[in-house]
C-alpha cells in the first residue's frame, strides 16, 4: 500500500472529490493521512475526539453498502485501522448509510465515507440509549446491503475485525442528520458541539492529522531503509 498515492480529479464536484484531485490546493486536514487507488483515509472535520477520521472511496459513490463486501476495501481500512490505534487506541466505526446525496441522513456529504472514532465507551449502548424508539439488529458489515434493502441506514460496531466486523444497523424510516455526532457529544457532555459545519473544532483535527501524517511517514521510510 503506497499510503502517498495521488489520484486524478475523477470529474465530480462533490467535496471529497475535490480534496481528492491531486491537483487542487487543499488545507491541511483535507489532505489524506493515507491515500490508496480505491480508498483515502482523512481526519473528520469537527472532530470531537482526537484520532477521529473517516474512510472515502475515490470513485463517488453515496453509500458503502456495496464497499463492505470489497476485499480491497477491507485491506484498506485493515491498514487504516492499524495506524490509527497504534496512536490513538481502540476505536468504533459507523456509517450514515444515505442513499441520495442531498438526503438529511448523508450530512451534508454525498460522497460515502465511514467513520473511525476513538472513544471509550460503546458508541452501540450509546446510541441506543440516546434514541430508544430505534430498531437495532446484530448485522456482519458484509450484510449491510442485504440487510438494508435499498433503504437508508445507520451502522455501527464497538469493534474492529475486518471483514468478519460484526455490529448493528438500523434501517430508517426517514431521514436523519448527523445521528451518530449527536449521540457522541451527548455522551461527551457538549451535546451543541455536534453539528461540524458550526462546530469545526479546527485544533483537535490539525494535531490529528499531523500525528497521523508523521507516523505513515515514519512508516514509510522505515519501509524504504530496510
Amino acid at each position: 500500500m503506497n499510503r502517498f498515492h495521488t489520484i486524478e480529479n475523477k470529474g465530480n464536484d462533490c467535496r471529497f472529490c475535490g480534496f481528492l484531485n491531486s491537483g487542487s490546493k487543499k488545507s491541511q486536514i483535507d489532505t489524506p493521512w493515507m491515500l490508496g487507488e480505491q480508498y483515502a483515509a482523512f481526519v473528520s472535520v469537527g472532530a470531537l475526539v482526537p484520532g477521529w477520521s473517516l474512510i472515502v472511496p475515490t470513485d463517488h459513490k453515496i453509500n458503502l453498502s456495496k464497499d463492505y463486501s470489497n476485499k480491497y476495501f477491507w485491506s484498506f481500512v485493515k491498514e487504516a485501522a492499524s495506524v490509527l490505534e497504534n496512536n490513538f487506541g481502540k476505536f468504533s466505526i459507523f456509517e450514515h448509510g444515505a442513499f441520495k446525496a442531498d438526503s438529511k441522513t448523508s450530512c451534508g456529504t454525498g460522497h460515502a465515507h465511514l467513520h473511525m472514532v476513538p472513544v471509550n465507551f460503546s458508541l452501540f449502548e450509546a446510541a441506543k440509549a440516546f434514541n430508544t424508539e430505534m430498531t437495532w439488529e446484530k448485522c456482519l458489515a458484509s450484510e449491510v446491503a442485504e440487510k438494508s434493502k435499498s433503504s437508508e441506514y445507520l451502522f455501527v460496531a464497538d469493534s474492529f475485525d475486518g471483514e468478519l466486523t460484526q455490529g448493528y444497523i438500523c434501517v430508517l424510516e426517514e431521514e436523519t442528520s448527523q445521528f451518530f455526532r449527536k449521540v457522541i457529544a451527548t455522551k461527551l457532555g457538549m451535546p451543541e458541539k455536534f453539528d461540524y459545519k458550526t462546530s469545526k473544532m479546527l485544533e483537535i483535527s490539525t494535531d490529528s492529522v499531523e500525528k497521523l501524517s508523521n507516523y505513515c511517514w515514519s512508516i514509510s521510510n522505515k519501509t524504504r531503509s530496510a
